[in-house]
């Protein structure tokens, strides 16, 4: 599934398909929870005890089959009920089943053993989310069939089975992961307790209908309504387990290899699955290729889901998203909004084979899905488009990841579970992009072939079963011939990451590296510094350094596996600099000293642009943790006045968006004036060479450049001619949206917005009802969270009440209208008198994502209010969560303290004489 990033955010799918070729006729494991002993060898440190897991089932009682029948209406009614058959392997004799049901009606429970009926009794235990049924006798140890009757309602808070509306059309969507299947109908909610599952739905005539397998036969019964029966599913767990009702249209279908591809999406939005379809069709190729088994499911639907709270869910062979990252019109989208829509279709792909035909046993391994999947995504894309440069993409994700992991209420990638609510909490970038780039380091370490052939074996051992992560190390090992769990394990078991202090050190004469890492907190305490200085949290770093070779400009990579907390290295030859994370391969910040830092800034053009990205992340990072003062950062900017590459430039704008939004105008309004200019200055050059409308003929890479310095010198410098060209470019992209390169569409509107009126933000809420495009829609919804009139604000806080607003983007738009410095404090005014509503239309997950917003409130009084209030109206999902919001207010408070001024006295001897 894509969390986000999915990703926000962000940002995260298994069996023999008929007619083609099978994986090897081996019995499937039985599903199986890791043991105490596995556990605490490879996924806990040795010294913490086995926790107490009062969620979760008894082992000993597992499902075989489960046969489901539905009757559900969305067009009629909310309510559904249906009747659930499960056959089960007892290996005991027991006298009570315990399976998992949560805001359900349960009924008519009987047990079938040995051609006998036994009835039993079904009692709801609330605070375990299960239902117990007590048997008048004892069943014996072997085969069972277990058959309940339930009923509920169609709920609001996108997850189980729940109701979704696009103008006069009603749905039923389902959303199961983590822990939500149990909210649609009884079952073994836990990824080990894998089944064989076949559907049957009773609806409307007039309805669509889509599940995991293809459909077998579709009945007609009295009433306008009818049956649909699907295929048997391979074996999975019940989190994948998928099901869309409604007036769905489908796609002409496309094949890859024998795999029949569609796209479902709601009437009205024909015409925009064409680049959806071209890229499941190249992924899922390659995705074949590169796993070397085929596609494991019968058919492939690819679902637009009008109000869906993830980005999007590799449901086995029905993979839900969004409807932004699924219907496109080539002609207005942006690249970025394409190479978005690509990674997340070629994610969910990947999970087909990762996560889907081998399973993670249980949710503290969840990083063996996701993060594999995150890593998945930008390598196949980039086989695919090479001119995409996606792992410039990877490096923007990347960036997240390092700061959240700098904190103190971290997590490491693996993280003990014990209720569905902890679960949801891992869905965040610690577990997706952290572990890709975990994933990525050991890739590049062991060498690609070979790791592959880990992979490949890993897949085939495993296949319709369920692994702890010493599966995964045991097959790299075995590929690899070196044992990898010592390189990795430190990486997925400990929190935080390390700071490498790179030096160019001689000994004896002879040039070399000295190396030294230690634990990089973003504000460290001294507290922490000793405990840094003296406990075993030091990483075996894959360290790939780049060094400069005094002649010719070429450049040379030096590796090294440091293992020791200081180790000095020999280099070939003398370098004239050193970069300390070549090609940003490595889940580390490189520390480089002063001298070695202007040496860099006096070569940027001899490092990679993935280099220059990092370099500019690094050092915001060492500021922003007291390491490194903010000159040197306001230097190195300076020094990329002239840069070419837009990601490198988008690498620039987000520390500067917060320099001129927060730290500057807290410190003053003329440092943020100041700054302002001091941002145009940088950036106007190149602007005026460029100019700000695209030319014909040129190249996409010119015309993303163009985009990326209006950013800097429009919406951050807010340099008054481009202020005015936007606002004139807005108005007629209002009227046309051809008139504008798309690229330059999200600039244009958010610099429009700021400076815009009544009559602007009318024509954003009229854009926005009558959009074309998901995309469009979405766009103009963003643009309305960017007014700084009160009223204007007080207008889109209004529109998070009603229908306006999808569910889905509640949260999005909150945490936009915190960002903007205008609205920051009503927003929070608002959230707190209408929070219960807020909070029942986001549900759990969701409300998570606008607690990590509220930092942006910046004030220790707001820290104050933001803990009593979430202390007194606390989300399950958010715990950790509003521990990460508090320790982020007290480092901007650090660096309002230790940088604020130092940035006034720069800005001010900075100005040129009048």
């Amino acid at each position: 599934m894509t969390a986000r990033r999915k990703k926000a955010a962000r940002r995260a799918p298994s069996a023999p398909k008929r007619g083609k070729r099978t994986p090897r006729k081996t019995a499937p494991k039985r599903a199986r929870t890791p043991s105490r002993k596995q556990s605490a060898r490879v996924t806990r440190p040795r010294s913490r005890p086995a926790p107490v897991r009062p969620f979760r089932l008894h082992p000993d009682v597992r499902p075989i089959d489960v046969d489901i029948h539905v009757e559900v209406f969305p067009d009629r009614t909310s309510a559904f009920r249906g009747e659930v058959a499960i056959d089960l392997e007892l290996d005991r004799s027991r006298r009570k089943l315990e399976l998992h049901a949560a805001d359900l009606r349960v009924s008519r429970p009987r047990v079938i053993v040995d051609g006998r009926i036994i009835r039993g009794r079904a009692t709801l235990r609330p605070a375990r989310q299960t239902v117990e049924i007590m048997l008048p006798e004892t069943l014996p140890r072997g085969r069972a069939r277990l058959e309940l009757s339930f009923a509920g309602r169609l709920r609001k808070d996108l997850c189980g089975l729940y109701e979704a509306s696009v103008g006069p059309h009603r749905y039923a969507f389902t959303q199961l992961e983590a822990a939500d299947a149990r909210k649609f109908f009884p079952c073994f909610d836990e990824p080990s307790m894998k089944a064989r599952w076949k559907i049957s739905v009773t609806t409307s005539e007039q309805n669509a209908v889509v599940s995991n397998g293809p459909i077998e036969r579709t009945r007609k019964i009295a009433g306008g309504r009818k049956t649909v029966h699907f295929a048997r599913t391979p074996r999975l767990s019940s989190y994948l387990v998928a099901l869309a009702v409604g007036p769905l249209e489908r796609s002409r279908p496309v094949r890859a290899s024998k795999t029949e591809i569609r796209v479902w999406q709601v009437p009205g939005k024909r015409g925009m699955a064409g680049v959806a379809l071209e890229c499941a069709r190249e992924t899922l190729l390659r995705l074949e290729k590169y796993f070397a088994l085929p596609y494991p499911y019968e058919k492939l639907d690819l679902v637009a889901v009008p109000n869906f709270e993830f980005g999007a869910m590799e449901n086995a062979g029905a993979v839900f998203f969004r409807e932004t990252l699924l219907l496109i019109d080539p002609r207005t989208v942006t690249l970025a909004e394409k190479k978005r829509a690509a990674e997340v279709i070629c994610h969910e792909l990947a999970h087909m084979w990762y996560g889907n035909l081998v399973t993670m046993a249980w949710w503290d391994d969840l990083w063996l899905n996701e993060a594999f999947a995150t890593w998945m995504a930008f390598q196949i894309v980039d086989d695919w488009q090479p001119g995409w440069n996606m792992w410039h993409d990877f490096q923007h994700h990347r960036s997240s990841a390092l700061d959240l992991d700098s904190l103190k209420h971290t997590h490491p990638i693996y993280t003990t579970v014990r209720t569905p609510d902890e679960a949801n909490e891992n869905f965040d970038v610690i577990t997706y992009e952290k572990g890709a780039s975990v994933v990525r380091m050991l890739e590049r370490y062991l060498g690609p072939k070979i790791f592959r052939a880990g992979v490949r074996r890993y897949m085939r051992r495993h296949a319709e079963s369920n692994t702890v992560a010493s599966d995964l190390w045991a097959a790299l090992s075995e590929a690899s011939g070196q044992d990898v769990e010592p390189i990795v394990r430190a990486w997925i078991e400990q929190e935080g990451y390390p700071i490498v202090r790179v030096r160019r050190v001689k000994r004896r004469g002879r040039p070399g590296i000295e190396l030294r890492q230690e634990r990089f907190y973003q504000q460290p305490t001294r507290a922490a510094r000793r405990r840094t200085a003296t406990a075993k949290d030091h990483w075996p770093i894959p360290w790939v350094g780049r060094i400069g070779l005094a002649a010719g400009g070429r450049t040379q990579e030096v590796r090294h596996l440091l293992s020791k907390r200081t180790e000095w290295i020999p280099t070939p030859a003398a370098s004239a600099f050193v970069y300390g994370n070549a090609d940003e391969g490595g889940f580390f910040r490189p520390l480089h000293d002063p001298a070695d830092l202007s040496e860099l800034i006096a070569r940027l053009d001899d490092i990679t642009a993935a280099e220059r990205m990092g370099l500019v992340d690094h050092q915001w990072a060492l500021v922003r943790s007291g390491r490194a003062q903010i000159a040197s950062w306001l230097d190195l900017t300076a020094a990329l006045g002239h840069e070419r590459n837009a990601d490198v430039l988008a690498a620039v704008e987000r520390p500067l968006t917060m320099l001129t939004s927060r730290l500057a105008p807290d410190q003053s309004e003329d440092c943020a004036i100041r700054l302002r200019a001091w941002v145009a200055a940088q950036y106007g050059a190149q602007l005026d060479t460029l100019g700000c409308d695209p030319k014909r003929g040129e190249t996409e890479d010119l015309r993303l450049r163009r985009a990326a310095v209006i950013e800097l010198v429009g919406r951050i410098g807010r340099e008054p001619k481009v202020v005015e060209w936007a606002e004139k470019r807005c108005q007629d992209y209002l009227r046309e949206r051809a008139s504008l390169d798309p690229n330059l569409a999200d600039g244009v509107v958010a610099i429009a917005a700021e400076t815009g009126d009544t009559k602007l933000y009318r024509a954003f809420e009229r854009a926005m009802h009558t959009a074309r495009t998901p995309q469009d829609q979405r766009r103009f919804l963003l643009g309305l969270c960017d007014f700084t009139e009160p009223a204007l604000v007080d207008r889109t806080l209004q529109l998070l009440l009603g229908d306006d607003v999808p569910t889905q983007d509640v949260a999005f738009v909150l945490a936009r209208l915190l960002g903007n410095r205008s609205a920051r404090g009503a927003t929070w005014d608002f959230m707190r008198a209408r929070w219960p509503r807020l909070r029942d239309r986001m549900g759990s997950l969701l409300a998570a994502r606008v607690i990590g917003a509220t930092p942006a409130l910046g004030t220790p009084r707001h820290r104050a209010e933001v803990a009593r209030f979430f202390k007194a109206n606390p989300v399950p999902a958010g715990a950790r969560t509003l521990r990460q919001a508090l320790e982020r207010f007290d480092a901007y408070s650090a660096l309002r303290r230790s940088q604020g001024p130092a940035l006034e006295a720069l800005l001010r001897d900075a100005e040129p004489e009048r």
